[in-house]
């Protein structure tokens, strides 16, 4: 149920830059959005506690309701406050979804009366399993805006002066001409979304099983204070914030993937009905990698996916920031970044999951997981931010400038572990 609901806002995502375009609008939205989205996972464990994580699952399918009604009448006085008010509600996904997993992991493995050992492993195959069917809505998501954007005729000529690639600048720097679709098929894609988003709440409300929340041994009759106090002190926990600079470049290499490839790339040389496209491309490529890679984990261990991964995305963010493609450009040369940019999504997103789980004790999970989802979003907000005041390329260095100290605070906590005799 939450794949639906999260792959729906990724395909957003892929349009919503280039469809709400003027005064940088989209961009705007989606910082607001990640920016409450932040602010709602100081408090996700006092949530949980509250209304359950399936509540806060089927809270996060109400505010996508908003949110793509919204985008029926996209003005700044609708799509900032919705974009806010869809921030607080899905503030719990991320947590709602790692703890759902990490419980799934830990019942298979007292079913099958694995060792602990085996943790990693089995959080890296269901954590690669959710993966995959993620990706595998992106892909329906991606067609279905695709096929509906594809039904209008675009004046092509309008692209020939664009200046494309790292060279995109936001609109009071230097104009982009992009054809948009009509009010008319805008109207029939969010209505789309709208009718999986009133499907999804109702399939989660009804099929969703409750979890149990975990306690910590200690909790007192201050536990909803602590909880909601659980998201900053994990922040602090050394363990985590040497992890932080890469939480906030994995979501960094998203949005230039997501929303910056596909505006600079492939709207502003092919047009805003080849988005879709790629990003089907993508889809196709890391749904498959994410249940490959994720299986064969417990043969590879971690270290040697970790390291292919980063390596494949400082690879692409390089070839973004030299590449200088126009009007004359292939759709089909452009499918090829987003689906190489696939494979390393699709071995490292599974692993981040993984990781977390193995890194920090049961009791500290909730806390990791709000923590880990209030930093990504921190990363999306940083991004998006820059993006709309700057160029793409500000964008590209940005996450660079993240991703090198990550890589070093990942190999940090992979000797930790290793001192600590937990399997990588």
């Amino acid at each position: 149920m939450e794949i639906d609901l999260e792959a729906r806002l990724i395909v957003y995502l892929d349009a919503i830059s280039s469809i709400n375009s003027a005064e940088n609008l989209g961009e705007v939205s989606l910082s607001v959005l990640y920016a409450f989205i932040l602010l709602g996972s100081l408090f996700g464990p006092m949530s949980a506690r509250l209304i359950g994580h399936k509540g806060l699952l089927c809270l996060g399918f109400l505010g996508h309701l908003c949110y793509t009604c919204a985008n029926l009448m996209p003005v700044w006085g609708i799509l900032i406050p919705v974009s806010a008010v869809l921030g607080l509600s899905a503030a719990g996904i991320g947590m709602s979804r790692g703890v759902y997993l990490t419980a799934l992991s830990r019942s298979y493995i007292h079913f099958k009366n694995l060792p602990k050992s085996e943790l990693y492993a089995t959080m890296s195959f269901f954590s690669g399993f959710y993966y995959f069917g993620f990706k595998a809505t992106q892909i329906t998501g991606n067609l279905m805006s695709s096929a509906i954007l594809q039904s209008k005729t675009y004046n092509e000529s309008i692209l020939r002066e664009n200046k494309c690639g790292a060279r995109l600048c936001s609109s009071f720097e230097g104009g982009v001409n992009f054809d948009k679709p009509s009010k008319s098929l805008l109207n029939i894609l969010f209505g789309c979304f709208a009718i999986f988003n009133i499907a999804g709440f109702a399939i989660a409300a009804i099929g969703l099983p409750y979890l149990k929340n975990t306690k910590a041994k200690d909790e007192s009759k201050n536990g909803v204070r602590d909880h909601a106090l659980g998201c900053l002190s994990m922040m602090v926990n050394p363990k985590f914030m040497v992890l932080i600079p890469y939480l906030m470049a994995q979501p960094s290499m998203i949005m230039v993937t997501y929303t910056g490839y596909t505006k600079a790339f492939v709207s502003c040389t092919v047009g805003v009905q080849w988005v879709g496209y790629s990003m089907v491309a993508l889809g196709i490529v890391s749904s498959i990698t994410a249940l490959t890679t994720s299986y064969a984990a417990r043969y590879t261990g971690r270290i040697l996916q970790f390291a292919t991964g980063m390596g494949i995305d400082l690879a692409t963010l390089m070839v973004m920031l030299m590449w200088e493609p126009d009007y004359r450009t292939s759709p089909s040369v452009l499918l090829v970044l987003p689906m190489v940019a696939g494979f390393a999504q699709g071995i490292l997103q599974p692993q981040n999951q993984a990781l977390i789980s193995s890194v920090f004790s049961k009791e500290e999970l909730p806390s990791a997981y709000a923590a880990s989802n209030g930093v990504r979003c921190l990363g999306f907000s940083i991004y998006l931010c820059t993006v709309s005041v700057a160029c793409f390329y500000h964008g590209l260095i940005l996450t660079l400038a993240l991703y090198l100290p990550g890589v070093v605070g990942y190999a940090y906590t992979e000797i930790k572990e290793r001192k600590a005799g937990r399997d990588l």
